[in-house]
């Protein structure tokens, strides 16, 4: 029943922030007529981690997972609530303000995401962590493919201010449901940020594997942000669809990975689960770089859907692969760390795609991330041989 609870709050909070991200973007866009706008909104909604997610680690190993979880999620709300005080009473100082609420939401994702996934031990005996792994991530990509679906339904009933109440009640409620919570930890002696992150740095020396794991996400994440930035002019400019069919073809991103999370629970079992990953991140390359290439509509559609279902079994194995082998003391740091790549990787990514579509083409975009995708993944195979070797969650 905790787990479920669990699970719940989780879900709701993916939800809710995914919402929170999307308005930063749409309000802009269609309130201050700014790309520009629109651009910093995103950018203070995922840039925070990269400085604050050192913290959030030290933390939730200095304090435990929970205690940073609800402290940090009240950012959410306070965000939140700057959102919806421009939405309902457009002041003066508009801009400033949501653009700082922004800000806050990005400090609240900082913290709250590794939280949740170190929290993981708490609910599950360490043989089920993978698997309760596993399902936490399909809820993180069910909540990114159910919120813009969530949010254009109520932002045309209520308005964009019924958006910001709904995701404000969504976070309370969250936060609510995880008061009663477990809480086991063991308080770690308090040294300053540098020495406590040169220790979890000594421990992962001893345990090669997970540096080679997060490696693997760095190269995963770099498929996300490309996504989001190119795909949209992939399906305007190479495809020739309107705006109903874009939306539907956008769409797509969201089940596949959907879809690659759920196949990810049955596979676990039956994979190499290393070679796996590394086959798969090598197919999502390819894949890349063939949307760029292919101007048949069903033939992309088919491709699209082919990469990102691997991207989404590929993350699922990834981050499952971390609890499994993160020593509880160092979880937190690591799955900052995680955080960090996940955010910060997808939208350099993005933005290095952005620049290079504008400055030669969208196909070559695609070409030339497809390739560093492909490269990368040779250069782990060769040098990855902790994660060749890793067969099954039951056995380091």
């Amino acid at each position: 029943m905790k787990l479920f609870v669990f699970y719940l709050s989780c879900f709701l909070a993916f939800v809710a922030g995914h919402m929170v991200n999307y308005s930063a973007i749409m309000y802009s866009l269609e309130m201050f007529d700014s790309s520009l706008l629109a651009g910093l909104a995103y950018g203070f909604c995922f840039g925070p981690p990269i400085i604050f997610g050192w913290l959030a680690g030290a933390y939730i190993d200095r304090y435990s997972a929970k205690k940073v979880l609800l402290i940090a999620q009240n950012c959410f709300v306070l965000g939140g609530l700057g959102m919806l005080y421009v939405m309902m009473y457009k002041p003066g100082s508009s801009i400033f303000i949501f653009l700082s609420s922004s800000f806050v939401i990005g400090i609240g994702w900082a913290f709250v995401a590794p939280s949740r996934l170190s929290a993981m031990g708490q609910y599950v005996s360490g043989e089920k962590l993978a698997q309760s792994t596993i399902t936490f991530n399909l809820l993180v990509m069910i909540g990114f493919g159910l919120a813009p679906i969530i949010l254009t339904q109520i932002q045309s009933a209520f308005e964009w201010k019924g958006v910001a109440i709904t995701s404000i009640c969504m976070f309370i409620v969250s936060s609510l449901l995880l008061i009663n919570a477990p809480n086991v930890h063991k308080r770690l002696s308090h040294e300053n940020l540098k020495q406590e992150w040169a220790g979890c740095f000594d421990t992962l020396k001893t345990i090669p594997v997970v540096p080679q794991l997060l490696f693997s996400a760095v190269i995963g994440y770099l498929m996300m942000g490309p996504m989001q930035v190119i795909l949209p002019q992939v399906a305007e400019q190479q495809l020739g669809l309107n705006a109903i069919e874009k939306g539907q073809y956008l769409g797509l991103i969201a089940f596949s990975l959907i879809l690659g999370g759920v196949a990810a629970m049955k596979l676990k079992a039956i994979l190499p689960i290393g070679r796996s990953i590394l086959v798969m991140l090598f197919l999502c390359g390819l894949a890349m770089g063939l949307i760029g290439y292919i101007e048949t509509i069903w033939l992309s559609c088919l491709m699209l859907v082919f990469g990102t279902t691997l991207a989404g079994i590929v993350v699922s194995f990834i981050v499952a692969g971390l609890q499994h082998f993160t020593p509880e003391a160092i979880r937190g740091r690591v799955m900052s760390i995680y955080t960090i790549i996940s955010q910060v990787v997808s939208a350099m990514a993005g933005v290095l795609a952005g620049a290079i579509a504008q400055g030669v083409s969208v196909p070559v975009s695609l070409y030339v991330i497809g390739s560093l995708f492909v490269v990368l993944t040779l250069l782990l195979a060769l040098k990855g041989h902790h994660l060749k070797g890793f067969k099954r969650f039951t056995t380091a």
